[in-house]
């Protein structure tokens, strides 16, 4: 999310007791106040992202507690030497008068962190004070993304509603519930959410599985993608009376078994229409099967 607006960055002049106090939990000497750097900055909100996806309010509460002694790195590269800051104190705010897109009263999750003054860290702080670093994105597990149409499990693809179209007058998007996992966050250049950012795993067992998961995921993108194409064409061919845009409109909706059996339909009108289509079958289920042979995982 843009923080231009949210993101308070506080001089070392403005660090309390009570600042020191949380902060020299994390340290391995006691520190002064003249020895760390501290700011607050916007971690994440309820309102819906780029990816149509938002957190719940309850999503909220539990990631302010899970991001406390989180440490703060660079365009989330895990490595140990990218480690800039730390959060020492992190809870949910309302924002008063403000609302999501959704119509909810706004909630964001705001921390302060440390960053220890020192040589080598006299360029973030400069960058900080400048205000050139400025967005955020987080990286937690969520357990959950549920559709906000009719609360099916969008990872399982159980459902035909589509993020970001709207169904009377309610927008389509992922509602993502029990986290598990608050495990960075990054600055970086372009974050997800427009108010903070955001980075999403869905809660994994293994990495075996994670990995089949999101293979699978973008196989099952890809294949749609390419089944709302062919349907499209096969309507159009078999001149059922309705214009591509408008028919793409009405597949886009549908699922995959649905799209396959529709585009059966009007390949079985278009060989009434013209018989001849019959002595290119051969050809045609070839065809099929070299782009089908993309999405393979």
């Amino acid at each position: 999310m843009n923080n231009n607006k949210d993101t308070n960055i506080s001089s070392t002049g403005n660090v309390t007791d009570s600042d020191m106090e949380l902060i020299n939990k994390y340290a391995r000497k006691q520190l002064s106040k003249e020895e760390v750097y501290t700011f607050t900055v916007v971690l994440c909100d309820n309102d819906v992202d780029r990816d149509y996806e938002h957190f719940t309010v309850d999503t909220l509460e539990k990631l302010a507690q899970l991001f406390v002694g989180v440490t703060g790195i660079y365009d989330h590269d895990t490595s140990a030497k990218n480690q800039i800051a730390r959060i020492y104190d992190c809870k949910c705010e309302y924002v008063e008068g403000k609302k999501t897109q959704l119509g909810e009263e706004y909630m964001r999750v705001v921390a302060k962190a440390y960053i220890p003054v020192c040589e080598a860290t006299k360029e973030i702080i400069s960058l900080l004070d400048s205000g050139i670093r400025k967005e955020v994105s987080v990286g937690c597990g969520i357990g959950k993304c549920t559709c906000s149409i009719c609360g099916a499990d969008m990872r399982e693809h159980s459902c035909t509603h589509i993020r970001g179209e709207s169904y009377s007058g309610k927008l389509c998007c992922g509602v993502l519930s029990e986290p598990t996992d608050a495990y960075e966050w990054s600055f970086t250049a372009v974050p997800a959410q427009r108010k903070a950012g955001v980075i999403k795993s869905f809660l994994r067992r293994d990495d075996d599985e994670y990995d089949k998961m999101k293979r699978a995921a973008a196989q099952s993108e890809r294949f749609k993608s390419y089944m709302i194409l062919e349907t499209v064409k096969a309507g159009v061919t078999a001149q059922i009376g309705i214009g591509s845009e408008l028919l793409e409109k009405m597949v886009s909706s549908l699922g995959a078994d649905d799209m396959i059996k529709l585009k059966s339909i009007f390949e079985e009108k278009s060989s009434q229409l013209f018989p001849v289509r019959s002595q290119l079958g051969t050809k045609s289920r070839d065809n099929d099967i070299s782009v089908n042979s993309e999405y393979s995982i």
